[in-house]
């Protein structure tokens, strides 16, 4: 108890049950203090003063010290609400007839005594469901009943089931990948050899069960940040929990921490497959070489609820998107549609997406939302870029729509507004991607209202990034160049020389942060009626510049080197690289910042860490959008080194302004070894990725004509895919041209009838009247070629920067070189 100083007659008493506001007790007669009677109350029934306090009366001051009351008080003077001396009897019952001093034993339950108490009963239930769905499976039941007969523990039979579960109940777990997500940065027990459990039997699961799981309110949140301050969660129990799950599997001893299982048949999710082994398979892929790029998913509270069947934060349309993705990881046939046609792969879960997307009549769902964000990344893979962006805006819109941006913790339901936040910054990042890509202005405005971005989680930072392929082979020459050896179990993960800290939040938070400059940069580069200015530029160039001095030290090239964090400083090299790229052939008046030579350091950037992933775990398995970064990189280097061989510049020629590719034989640009260096290995890289991401097979082509249209001699060697073309009798230029049914982002090969309409019979009087008069827009031709073009654009059905010319163009701050 706190120690009080002496008392007068005009100050307030804490005395339980009475606020500070109201009077305080007189010291007088017929008043009360409340640790001695100084008189009879005729209120109280102990009114007879005890041997202390009639000690005390003739003391003109009383103090109270230390030992004086008790925080224990006996259950008479808790009635009265009176200090108690703590004395057996104390002095107010020993004063008092017939009066009987109890002490009762406190019972105080602390936060921490009742969360441990919850967390004791959380691994009790899970321990229980475990059993009983043991019990169903036929090969186990008897085992397990046998143990419960001869006296076993629930505990020790669960903890027997989750080290020697079968494996071959859906194929083996890639546990080891899923753990990326969990709380690592455990103690990790060693185990003996053995292989890793699979998938435990799962338990049938009723559509009841499922739809009262739906909407349960979660009472703790570790998701804080800006949304909550509890410490606690549905998830956030979880992820703890799999701390103590963590084991050595496998022969070489590689860390894996095992995967929760599943409560429910793999055909809860998709009706694609029943191979519960391919499922987790496909998942692990992902979020290995995917996430977190662009991810609109919280992989935490994804996989809590795929593992247990419920459908609040997955769903059937969001898992076959994902597995679509996945397969782009994978070459086993079961991936594809066609078991023979790698080109194929995913198709089936992607229909089975698209089907299940057109069938819902309300797409006002996160996790229609999440999907169309990974049906969007699985399509610029292959190379559909106006799909893509379409399932893009299609997930920002809806996310705008739900008032995912206007977000604020208002702590009822925290698992649900982190998953919120996940959905609304995926969906953002990823318009704002193509946005930068194609040369067009985002789906939000100007000044967008966005909500706090998802919180950082220590557990879930500190766990462990382990690379996960089909069989492990050749995976990572770095792990190769340290011991000598590479995991040949199938579906195993690498040696621990590879394992690194995910710091999975951090690098989300990043993208977060770049997406919002990306954001700023579009309308400083595409605002219709504000043009272009130096000092926009440069402005919007320095914010770049000082993101990346803030970026965290974990997230330092050297500290950290997982795909996500090497595609992070890609991104923004890319970023860079769009920012200036129109404007190469300009100088800034009165800067020394050449747009030239900062495009030409952003794509020797992309090149130097695309060369650093290739050395730690080669290109056949990188995010989706590395081939954009590579195709972009590299056509800087045809323009640059075509420009300062003084053969020509790009697009300068007659060929270029009519559209038409040249085909001058004998005349090529002569680059300089560090040009031809760097437009080989650009080359060499997209090669390698074509077997994962087929638009690397596109960007060769564009490159192929970009070279033959510059005058520029490179060499790509054909691709298989590329060879049965020309075996055909294909041109590669037809590859390059725009079609109809696409949006031809991507299309550099554009001819005067791809812009021109004529209509019916007049096509052919036109072309005789121009012929006759030999006009065909002679004057308009001409006055556009003397009109100098300032940028420089390489796709012409992509947007470009509203940048002033002629006089105008000198007042922005810009001149031609």
């Amino acid at each position: 108890m706190d120690r009080m100083d002496e008392d007068s007659p005009g100050e307030a008493q804490s005395v339980p049950g009475r606020s500070p506001s109201a009077p305080p007790a007189s010291s007088g007669a017929g008043g009360k203090h409340p640790t001695t009677v100084s008189g009879p109350s005729p209120s109280s029934a102990a009114s007879v003063p005890g041997p202390s306090s009639i000690a005390s009366q003739g003391m003109s001051k009383r103090r109270r010290g230390l030992g004086i009351v008790t925080p224990n008080a006996c259950t008479e003077c808790r009635k009265k609400r009176a200090k108690c001396d703590g004395q057996r009897p104390c002095s107010r019952c020993a004063g008092q007839k017939d009066a009987e001093c109890i002490y009762e034993i406190p019972v105080r339950q602390s936060k921490e005594t009742l969360r441990n108490e919850i967390d004791q009963l959380r691994r009790q239930q899970r321990s229980s469901e475990q059993v009983l769905a043991a019990l169903a499976n036929p090969e186990l039941w008897e085992e397990v009943l046998s143990r419960l007969r001869g006296g076993q523990s629930i505990e020790a039979i669960s903890q027997w089931l989750g080290v020697s579960g079968p494996s071959g109940a859906g194929g083996k777990a890639p546990s080891a990948v899923f753990g990326a997500g969990f709380g690592a940065g455990a103690k990790r027990p060693g185990s003996g050899p053995g292989t890793a459990p699979g998938p435990r039997p799962t338990s049938p699961t009723t559509s009841q069960h499922l739809q009262s799981m739906r909407h349960e309110p979660e009472q703790q949140s570790p998701w804080a940040g800006p949304f909550s301050s509890r410490s606690q969660s549905r998830v956030g129990s979880w992820v703890e929990g799999q701390e103590e799950s963590y084991r050595y599997h496998g022969q070489t001893q590689v860390p894996t921490p095992e995967l929760p299982e599943m409560r429910v048949p793999p055909e809860t999710w998709t009706t694609i497959t029943s191979d519960g082994g391919l499922v987790q398979h496909l998942l692990a892929l992902y979020f290995c070489w995917e996430y977190p790029t662009f991810a609109s998913l919280s992989k935490e509270h994804f996989l809590k609820d795929f593992t247990d069947g419920r459908p609040r934060f997955c769903s059937a349309i969001l898992v076959n998107a994902l597995l679509a993705l996945g397969c782009r990881f994978s070459s086993k046939p079961a991936t594809r549609a066609n078991p023979n046609d790698p080109h194929t792969s995913g198709d089936h879960f992607f229909k089975e997406c698209q089907r299940l997307f057109y069938q819902e009549q309300d797409h006002h769902t996160l996790t229609t939302i999440q999907a169309l964000g990974i049906m969007s990344i699985r399509e610029a893979s292959c190379g559909r870029d106006s799909e893509s962006w379409y399932y893009a805006g299609q997930s920002i819109r809806l996310a705008i729509e739900m008032g995912l941006h206007q977000l604020e913790g208002d702590g009822h339901d925290d698992d649900e507004t982190a998953v919120q936040a996940a959905t609304f910054w995926g969906a953002f990042a990823l318009d704002h991607a193509w946005s930068l890509a194609t040369g067009s202005l985002p789906q939000c405005s100007c000044f967008p209202r966005l909500p706090p971005k998802p919180a950082i989680i220590d557990d879930i930072e500190a766990s462990l990034w382990i690379p996960y392929t089909d069989d492990g082979k050749g995976i990572s020459r770095l792990a190769s160049a340290l011991e000598g050896r590479l995991s040949q179990s199938e579906g195993a993960p690498l040696q621990r020389s590879c394992e690194q800290p995910s710091n999975v939040r951090s690098v989300y938070k990043c993208f977060c942060e770049l997406s919002e400059l990306v954001h700023q940069s579009l309308y400083v580069l595409h605002s219709p009626g504000r043009p272009l200015t130096s000092r926009d530029l440069l402005s919007i160039y320095t914010q770049y510049l000082n993101w990346y001095d803030r970026i965290p030290e974990v997230l330092r090239l050297g500290h950290n080197f997982t795909p996500a964090v090497l595609f992070a400083h890609m991104y923004y090299h890319f970023a860079i690289l769009l920012l200036f790229r129109p404007l190469i052939k300009l100088r800034i008046i009165g800067s020394s910042i050449s747009p030239r030579d900062v495009c030409s350091q952003a794509a020797d950037a992309i090149s130097g860490l695309l060369r650093s992933y290739s050395q730690l775990y080669t290109l056949r398995r990188t995010p989706s959008f590395v081939p954009y970064f590579v195709l972009t990189s590299s056509i800087m280097h045809l323009a640059i080194g075509a420009t300062l061989s003084g053969e020509q510049q790009p697009g300068e020629s007659e060929s270029t302004k009519s559209g038409q590719s040249s085909q001058t034989p004998g005349r090529s640009s002569k680059f300089s070894p560090r040009v031809v260096e760097a437009i080989t290995r650009g080359i060499a890289d997209l090669t390698e990725m074509a077997p994962c991401h087929f638009f690397a097979e596109q960007a060769l082509n564009i490159l192929r004509f970009l070279a033959r249209k510059w005058n520029i001699e490179v060499d790509i060697t054909p691709t298989e895919e590329e060879k049965q073309i020309r075996h055909g009798g294909s041109d590669f230029d037809q590859t390059t041209k725009p079609v109809t049914s696409s949006l031809n982002f991507f299309s550099p090969n554009v001819e005067d009838s791809d812009f021109n309409c004529n209509w019916g019979n007049s096509i052919k009087a036109v072309r005789k009247t121009e012929q006759r008069t030999g006009d065909r827009g002679e004057h308009i031709a001409e006055t556009a070629s003397a009109m100098e073009n300032p940028l420089f654009w390489p796709f012409p059905m992509q947007g470009r920067p509203m940048l002033p010319t002629g006089e105008e163009l000198e007042k922005a701050g810009f001149e031609l070189l």
